[in-house]
C-alpha cells in the first residue's frame, strides 16, 4: 500500500506548472468531449508580434519580435535588457524564442528581446535567391546574386533597430547580438570586422569562410591591422559548429555514392577547420574582448542551429561580459 509520500508524489505528477499556476492534468468526461468537438484552432504565440518593414530599396522584410512571457506586454517592462537580432528569421525565430522562455526556470534568467528578420514566405523557411545576396560581403569584381550585406546592414541599422527602440520605450538596451548561421554566420564575421562597433556580441554558427575562395579571411587581415584606439567597449565573437560537418558519418540508408559526395562537399567546405582558423586569428587582438568557439559533437550543418542559438542566445543573455 502506497505510503501519503507516495500518493502526493503521484498527485503532483498529475498536474502542470503553467504560467506559474498548477493546472489539473486530468479533465472529466464531458470537458473531454467538449474539447473533441471543438474546430481547430491555428497556433498563436503570446508576447511576440511581427510586421512587414521595407529596406530603403523597397524589398520586404518579415521583422518578429518576442520577449519574455513574465513581462505582461511589451509596454510593462521597464529596466535594461538584452536583444538579439537574428538573420534567416523564418528558421529561427520560434527557436530562439522558445529557447529564450524555457532559460525562466533558471536562477541565472535574464529575460531579453528576440529580433528575427526573414522574408514574406509560405509553406518554407528559407529563400535562397535574398538569403545568397542579403548575408554575403561584396566583392570587387561583383557576383551576380551576391554582395548585398551593405544593404541589408542598412537596413537593420536604419529601420529595424530605430523600430524596435520605438516599441520598448522603456527599456534601456544594455546590449545587442548579432546570430548568424552559414551564410548568417559569414554576415555575422563581415560586420564584426567593417562595422564593428554596430553590435557588442556577433555568433558566427558554422560560418561560411569558404565563400569566394575566403575572401572574409582578408577583411579579417584588415581588422587586425587598424590602429588601436581607445576602448573600453569592446565587441566578444562567438563561433560555432558542428563536428559532422566537415567530418561526416555514413547514414544507414545512404548510398555509398551519396555519401562520397557529402564527404566531397565538406572536405571544400573545411568548417571545422576555417572556424578554428578564423578563431585563432582573432583571439589576442586588441580590437575583441573575447573569441569564443565551441564544436558540438554529432551534430551536422542544419542540426546544429538548434544547438548553437540556444547556447548562443543564452550565453549572451546570461553570462555576459565573457572573458577571454
Amino acid at each position: 500500500m502506497a505510503d501519503s509520500r507516495q500518493v502526493t508524489f503521484l498527485a503532483d505528477t498529475l498536474h502542470f506548472a503553467i504560467d506559474g499556476h498548477s493546472t489539473l492534468a486530468t479533465m472529466s468526461s464531458s470537458t473531454q468531449m467538449e474539447a473533441m468537438n471543438q474546430s481547430p484552432m491555428a497556433v498563436s504565440l503570446p508576447n511576440s508580434d511581427q510586421l512587414y518593414m521595407k529596406s530603403a530599396l523597397g524589398e520586404t522584410y518579415l521583422v518578429q519580435i518576442s520577449w519574455p512571457l513574465s513581462w505582461l506586454t511589451g509596454r510593462f517592462f521597464e529596466g535594461s535588457a538584452p536583444v538579439i537580432y537574428i538573420v534567416d528569421g523564418n528558421a529561427l525565430f520560434l527557436t530562439a524564442t522558445e529557447a529564450a522562455w524555457r532559460r525562466a526556470a533558471e536562477s541565472r534568467f535574464v529575460g531579453g528581446v528576440v529580433v528575427a528578420i526573414g522574408y514574406p514566405l509560405s509553406g518554407k523557411v528559407y529563400d535562397s535567391k535574398r538569403r545568397s545576396l542579403d548575408l554575403t560581403p561584396p566583392t570587387v569584381t561583383p557576383i551576380t546574386g551576391f554582395g548585398g550585406a551593405d544593404s541589408f546592414l542598412d537596413f537593420i541599422e536604419g529601420i529595424v533597430k530605430p523600430h524596435v527602440q520605438a516599441r520598448f520605450p522603456q527599456i534601456s538596451i544594455s546590449r545587442e547580438a548579432l546570430y548568424g548561421h552559414s551564410y548568417g554566420g559569414l554576415l555575422a564575421l563581415h560586420t564584426l570586422f567593417t562595422r564593428t562597433r554596430l553590435f557588442d556580441c556577433y555568433i558566427a554558427s558554422s560560418p561560411s569562410v569558404w565563400w569566394n575562395d575566403h575572401c572574409i579571411l582578408e577583411t579579417a587581415k584588415k581588422f587586425l591591422q587598424q590602429d588601436q584606439r581607445p576602448d573600453t567597449h569592446l565587441p566578444s565573437l562567438i563561433v560555432f559548429w558542428g563536428s559532422l560537418e566537415q567530418k561526416p558519418h555514413q547514414w544507414g540508408d545512404e548510398s555509398l555514392d551519396q555519401f562520397e559526395s557529402r564527404q566531397h562537399i565538406a572536405s571544400i567546405f573545411r568548417t571545422t577547420e576555417n572556424s578554428i582558423q578564423i578563431c585563432e586569428m582573432l583571439r589576442g587582438s586588441p580590437h575583441l574582448n573575447a573569441v569564443l568557439m565551441n564544436e558540438f559533437e554529432g551534430e551536422e550543418h542544419t542540426s546544429v542551429m538548434a544547438c548553437s542559438m540556444t547556447r548562443g542566445l543564452t550565453e549572451f543573455f546570461e553570462n555576459w561580459p565573457f572573458k577571454g
